[in-house]
């Protein structure tokens, strides 16, 4: 039992903690994005695929981002945050205080925490670091937990996301169970948070998960199940395996968009956005999400000239919104991502 004068201690610490987090704001200052210099067309994908030019097209690829050897994970998600700390004036490596991981699962090498190597490409030494996994909502899963690490910790006053995604080698391109996954891509990303910034503030944010899709898709080798051998490499077991193809069909037609629309939901309570930071979909998914939240197609840019890059999805399209003129001071921007597992996330920002 607490007694009566470490009672009044901790209401005094709780009043000061919450007097300093209404009075300090929280912004993104800046966003790195690195996609690599070569490109694969729809009519190279159809080629591999062993299917029409224009089934490719219906799946949302004109082209997509094509990686070279040495566009790795850490990487690019390195050259991704370089880029975001050069755009946040008055801030450099020693003045991030935690670093986050908000790539792939899959990345550079198995068993090493990302986070920490990126502080050491970066230097970052004052950091810590740890590595997040959410599939493709992993960036706004950090930008909640960063968001709410700020707040319960004076002490963190910047922050550094960051992440890299080159799912694009797990997929078997000639096998139909998997061609939804053929929009997959490469690049990193990254953001930057600090104290006492009041431009582009996070308003809300929602998640959802379906964990009876669960075992649906992954990648069944490399683990500790079915380690890798002399035996299964170059099998399918290296690749995205679907275990119910009919179950899944269903899904993306139907529960998926659903879900990525009652996410929005959550975060706009009955706003408009002025604009959609929208992961890739096929072209009718796109516009079946974007008629659910109210808003018209001039209010998202496609990804069908990049691919899926599940995690930094909703920074590329950050991006294009902003380099179009779509995003000003003071926009309204919904970030809504979704990924395998199957997870949702959304984000409100005012710009």
């Amino acid at each position: 039992m607490l007694l009566h004068n470490q009672i009044d201690i901790l209401k005094k610490y709780f009043t000061g903690h919450e007097m300093i987090v209404a009075e300090e704001k929280i912004g993104i200052v800046s966003y790195g994005l690195y996609l690599p210099q070569g490109f694969e067309t729809a009519g190279q994908v159809a080629e591999r695929a062993g299917i029409s030019i224009e089934q490719v097209r219906a799946l949302g690829i004109e082209q997509k981002c094509r990686p070279a050897n040495q566009d790795q994970p850490v990487a690019m998600a390195a050259r991704a945050a370089k880029q975001a700390l050069e755009r946040a004036v008055g801030t450099g490596p020693e003045d991030v205080d935690l670093v986050l991981w908000t790539g792939e699962e899959y990345k550079d090498y198995v068993a090493q925490t990302a986070a920490i190597r990126l502080q050491e490409e970066l230097g970052c030494r004052r950091a810590w670091g740890f590595d997040l996994v959410g599939q493709g909502v992993t960036t706004l899963v950090g930008l909640r937990l960063a968001l709410d690490m700020m707040t319960g910790d004076p002490d963190i006053k910047t922050v550094l996301l960051a992440g890299g995604t080159r799912n694009v080698d797990l997929v078997d391109y000639k096998s139909p169970d998997t061609r939804w996954l053929l929009p997959l891509s490469a690049s990193g990303g990254a953001l930057i948070l600090r104290r006492g910034d009041s431009c582009h503030t996070i308003e809300e944010t929602a998640f959802m998960v379906d964990p009876d899709m669960a075992d649906e898709v992954f990648v069944p080798g490399g683990g500790t199940d079915t380690p890798f051998s002399e035996e299964n490499l170059g099998s399918s077991i290296m690749f995205y395996n679907i275990q119910h193809p009919e179950k899944i069909k269903e899904y993306l037609e139907g529960r998926w968009i659903e879900a990525l629309a009652q996410t929005a939901g959550r975060v706009l309570s009955k706003r408009s956005p002025d604009y959609v930071a929208l992961r890739h979909l096929s072209p009718e998914q796109r516009h079946a999400v974007l008629s659910k939240i109210g808003v018209g197609p001039e209010c998202s840019a496609g990804l069908d000239r990049w691919g899926c890059h599940g995690i930094n999805d909703v920074l590329i399209s950050l991006d294009l919104g902003l380099k179009s003129g779509s995003i000003r001071e003071g926009s309204k921007v919904l970030m809504l991502a979704g990924g395998i597992g199957f997870t949702y996330a959304a984000a409100l920002i005012t710009w």
